[in-house]
């Protein structure tokens, strides 16, 4: 085991879910035991987390809107997937990292007493992902990237299906969010002509990604008049929004061949409100028809592709083609670490919420 030059401290500070409710109720900043590196651990990594993404799925188990929350997590629990920090120690078999590198990527789980919200976390190499962090990039943008740039590329690149040759064109469904602003560029970057489906007050900022047209949601007729004008025009959906109205609406502006790729699936906001047996089976029921049935090809990105996909879109933040869309009033601190799922919750949000530690 290798021994960082950092003075030893056994206490760090983290934002705990202390048990299931509200965010201004139950998330507290406290000191807590700063996890170290075993010997018996020999692939674990100790990073200084400089800042934590903030994802809907911590919100969602948070508020135990998941029936299986309290069967699988624990109070009190760190939540928190995505880090961007500095390496501080490592196990004797961790390779092509050295203590010093500043590096960012996701754990597995978003859950439990390693999560991210800390200012310390154990990363094991091999198992979550850790990415050597580009230097144009702020420790801010890097955390920002996990499971949202990382599920628009899947829901893109891999699910998507795209053709090798001639042009293509691809619909983005909420087009400003966390996932969605990832989507616009990584569509753009595959050569299609984009799309965004998102309000007007954010259509300039969606141009600003790639995006080749508009369609603003909140003017009367307008995706009627998508759905009727384009019918099948398009190679790929991204839909970052869920539910059915759009996937009945604009289902036949695709290709035959062309694919729906949902990153929420048939029920909208998926877990904004509590999810039951009844509505959980409902939402596996839509799912399974639209694969087999619905006709036009249909996925649901639910993959955890971190290893894999984090180390492809490091070259695409490094040369400035994607970028983490990370606004100053969404950077939040830890012990304010409420206000940031508040925002979240809102689901008005413009790219990334950010905590800083």
């Amino acid at each position: 085991m290798s021994k960082s030059s950092t003075k030893e401290t056994t206490m760090m500070y983290a934002l705990q879910t202390m048990e299931f409710g509200k965010a201004q109720d139950v998330l507290q900043y406290n000191q807590v035991p700063k996890p170290k590196i075993k010997q018996s651990q020999p692939t674990d990594v100790l990073i200084q987390v400089k800042a934590a993404g903030v994802n809907p799925v911590e919100a969602k188990f948070r508020m135990g809107n998941v029936p299986t929350s309290s069967i699988i997590i624990k109070t009190p629990a760190i939540f928190g997937t995505d880090y961007a920090g500095i390496v501080v120690d490592k196990g004797d078999k961790v390779t092509d990292i050295e203590i010093g590198d500043e590096v960012y990527g996701s754990l597995w789980t978003p859950w439990g007493p390693n999560g991210t919200y800390a200012e310390y976390i154990i990363a094991k190499q091999g198992y979550d992902s850790i990415v050597k962090k580009p230097e144009n990039i702020s420790f801010e943008e890097a955390a920002a990237t996990g499971i949202a740039a990382t599920t628009a590329y899947q829901g893109i690149i891999v699910d998507g299906r795209l053709p090798t040759s001639g042009p293509k064109k691809i619909l983005v469904i909420g087009a400003s969010g966390g996932v969605g602003s990832y989507g616009v560029q990584i569509a753009k970057l595959s050569g299609a002509e984009v799309v965004g489906i998102c309000s007007g007050r954010n259509a300039n900022f969606v141009r600003s990604l790639g995006a080749d047209r508009i369609v603003d949601y909140t003017v009367d007729g307008s995706i009627d008049t998508l759905a009727k004008e384009e019918k099948g025009t398009f190679d790929l959906i991204l839909d970052c929004i869920g539910g059915d109205y759009y996937y009945n609406k604009l289902i036949y502006i695709l290709k035959k061949r062309g694919v729906y790729s949902s990153t929420v699936g048939p029920e909208e906001h998926v877990g904004a409100n509590r999810v039951d047996i009844y509505s959980g089976a409902n939402m596996a029921f839509k799912t399974l028809s639209h694969k087999l049935f619905g006709p036009r090809n249909y996925s649901l990105v639910l993959k955890y592709p971190w290893l894999r996909f984090a180390n492809d879109l490091r070259p695409f933040l490094a040369n400035g083609s994607v970028k983490s869309i990370v606004l100053h009033e969404n950077i939040v601190d830890l012990k304010n670490g409420a206000d940031a799922h508040l925002k979240i919750e809102s689901q008005r949000t413009i790219g990334k919420i950010v905590l800083r530690i």
